[in-house]
């Protein structure tokens, strides 16, 4: 009879597995014979992952007869190896010697102990002994090394032959250094580690810079799923802060790095050649890259000779029930593919047992089919008429064409559109196109130009400098600013011009902030805006008190950039028009495929220069007649006063 599990899948088969639709959007395939239907673990090669997505959301399993098969990534899973604190911990000076005694309190196998200590700084040899029962003592580690350095490195994990002890003795030998106490003895159980294979890599490029050591590593491949990277370095005594970090792409199209592990290297030496090394760093994670940097931070240590390096990986397996014998194909490479969602998960634990034949597919080749998929087939965004005599600005994008575009809001733009977004409207052949707003989480820096305020002789210590934007009104985040001082502590004020209209004038404070530097590193001025709107020119001061007075230079103003999404179904003339304070915001269905719009590949629109179409009321200068209703009506009011002024007025005297 078969497997309960084989049954369930089997019907899953049926239940899940989609009809045959259009694969002309994928890349890669790779063949797979199946000589007999069942259950079948698929080794995945590194070929194929390297071809696919960081998140394994493009992979296919699709059968001889073209239907695409339910199929779940096992995930490596790692049991045990849980730490508990040992009973009855009892340690004693015995001669020259620190002897802790203890028993396991477990009746696990153990395959490590841990000692606990609050001393800051240390090296000791140690020796590490068990029994069972009320037996004798077992040697079962004679030349160990425990160290705890100030600089965070430490090794205070013994490891010892896997078994199960009763009791537990620990000798450190304090013929050649002062003892130093202990507080406690750990014991960690042993652990079942998931197989792993051996990965070849490759050392890449390396750099010397400000006493660290940054070696590129070559995997050969993105998306291997890594447990562990073993350096060879044969240095005879070292002690290195490592980490590991890989390049990923940010919001604003650049990129960044993340640390995927960092821990300690060393190798060290005890009394009597005893020695003890840690060369490994554990990862434990899929790395969806193909270059991993090493950083080891040096201080003032020459660099180490490092030869080489050993990666181990866990196996990426897909588990399917293949319902017919022949030739099946997984298919791999696009980028825009929905992840599956075969309800397998539930099935997770039981499919590792399971079993099933285990194959591997042949080499990864192109799709003779391949077309690249346009986006978002299924959505035609249809646009409304649109009336624009209200709207005062707009831009033309330069070089539009059909498909997903993207459009950031620059300075010019921001300025002259409301703060809440809520008039902008793109327009191609007279009709909106419909969009989405991505908020402003990449910041711009904008450069003003700054010049010197004359000293005002009545307050020789006020310092003041004009600041000049290229842009009025632009809604700004902060105002920073760097001085070559070494060492100065001032309060900073910037303030600007309001005028109503009448002509009138006052000065409103736009931020303040304190800026101390103490002669330690680059520390700006970080002036917070609040995201109002500023005008052209601003005025930076501060009082130096009976300070000399320090230079005050790159000025820069940050703003938080928007953009907006759209899909075109042509090349025609596409304009962004804004300013509008009257205009309520648009109310799109576009929002309902927000997610798959915003994750399409998108072209970047270009704006090109600002055209005024009508004076823009809220700026100075401009002039709004407003309603002729409005006229008639202060026309009439100004009659019916003028006729009981003229009442009240004494009449001529007759003559």
């Amino acid at each position: 009879m078969k497997h309960p599990i084989v049954l369930l899948l089997a019907a899953g088969g049926i239940l899940f597995a989609a009809p045959a639709a259009e694969r002309t959007a994928w890349q890669w395939e790779a063949p797979l014979e199946v000589v007999n239907a069942g259950m079948v673990r698929l080794d995945v090669p590194p070929p194929v992952l390297d071809a696919a997505r960081a998140d394994l959301g493009d992979m296919r399993v699709v059968s001889p007869a073209g239907v695409e098969t339910p199929y779940l990534v096992e995930v490596p899973v790692r049991r045990g190896g849980g730490a508990r604190d040992a009973v009855g911990f009892k340690m004693v000076l015995s001669g020259r010697s620190t002897v802790i005694e203890a028993a396991s309190g477990t009746v696990e196998e153990i395959e490590a102990i841990h000692l606990v200590s609050p001393a800051r700084e240390f090296l000791k040899a140690v020796g590490v002994e068990g029994r069972k029962g009320g037996g004798e003592w077992q040697s079962l580690a004679a030349s160990e090394v425990i160290f705890r350095q100030s600089g965070g490195a430490e090794r205070m994990r013994l490891p010892v032959p896997a078994g199960q002890w009763d009791g537990l003795r620990v000798t450190m030998d304090d013929g050649r250094t002062q003892a130093v106490p202990f507080t406690g003895l750990r014991v960690i159980a042993v652990a079942e580690a998931p197989p792993s294979v051996e990965h070849p890599i490759l050392l890449g490029t390396r750099e010397e810079v400000s006493g660290q050591t940054r070696l590129t590593l070559d995997f050969g491949g993105r998306n291997l799923h890594v447990a562990e990277l073993r350096f060879a370095i044969p240095d005879a005594i070292f002690s290195r802060a490592c980490s590991l970090a890989f390049s990923t792409p940010t919001a604003d199209g650049g990129t960044r790095m993340e640390v995927c592990a960092q821990g300690t290297l060393y190798r060290v030496a005890g009394d009597g050649g005893v020695s003890a090394e840690e060369l490994v760093m554990p990862v434990y994670r899929r790395l969806p890259v193909r270059y991993v940097v090493a950083t080891f931070r040096n201080g003032d240590s020459p660099p180490l000779a490092i030869t080489g390096a050993k990666l181990r990986c866990y196996p990426t397996v897909m588990a399917f029930h293949a319902g017919q014998a022949g030739t099946w194909q997984v298919l791999t490479g696009n980028p825009g593919a929905k992840a599956p969602d075969y309800d397998l998960s539930p099935l997770r634990g039981v499919l590792a047992a399971a079993g099933g034949q285990r194959l591997v597919p042949g080499p990864l080749r192109a799709k003779a089919d391949y077309q690249t998929a346009p986006p978002l087939p299924g959505v035609e965004p249809a646009g409304v008429d649109i009336g624009l005599t209200d709207w005062t600005r707009r831009r033309a994008l330069d070089s539009v064409s059909a498909g997903v575009i993207g459009i950031e809001l620059d300075a010019l733009t921001l300025a002259g559109c409301r703060l809440d977004l809520g008039d902008l409207r793109l327009v191609q052949n007279n009709r909106q196109i419909p969009y989405l707003v991505k908020p402003g989480t990449v910041m711009r820096d904008l450069k003003p130009t700054m010049m010197t305020v004359p000293q005002d002789p009545k307050r020789p210590s006020l310092a003041r400098w004009k600041i000049s934007l290229p842009v009025d009104g632009l809604p700004a985040v902060d105002l920073t600013a760097r001085s070559s001082a070494p060492m100065f502590s001032r309060r900073f004020v910037a303030t600007f011009e309001r005028k109503d209209d009448l002509g009138n004038t006052w000065t409103e404070n736009a931020g303040a902030a304190n800026w101390t530097k103490s002669g330690g590193g680059d520390v700006p001025l970080v002036l917070n805006l609040g995201g109002q709107r500023l005008p052209r020119t601003l005025v930076l001061e501060t009082d130096h008190g009976d300070n000399p007075p320090i230079p005050v230079g790159e000025v820069a103003v940050r703003f938080a950039a928007p953009s907006i999404t759209a899909k075109l179904t042509d090349s025609a003339p596409l304009f962004l028009y804004y300013g509008n304070a009257k205009a309520a915001p648009p109310q799109y269905d576009l929002r309902l495929v927000r997610d798959e719009l915003l994750a399409a590949d998108q072209q970047p629109a270009r704006l090109g220069e600002e055209e005024m179409l009508r004076p823009d009321p809220r700026r100075p200068g401009a002039v709004d007649a407003g309603s002729p209703w409005l006229w008639l009506a202060l026309g009439g009011v100004v009659v019916v006063l003028l006729g009981i002024v003229a009442k009240l007025l004494p009449r001529a005297a007759e003559n």
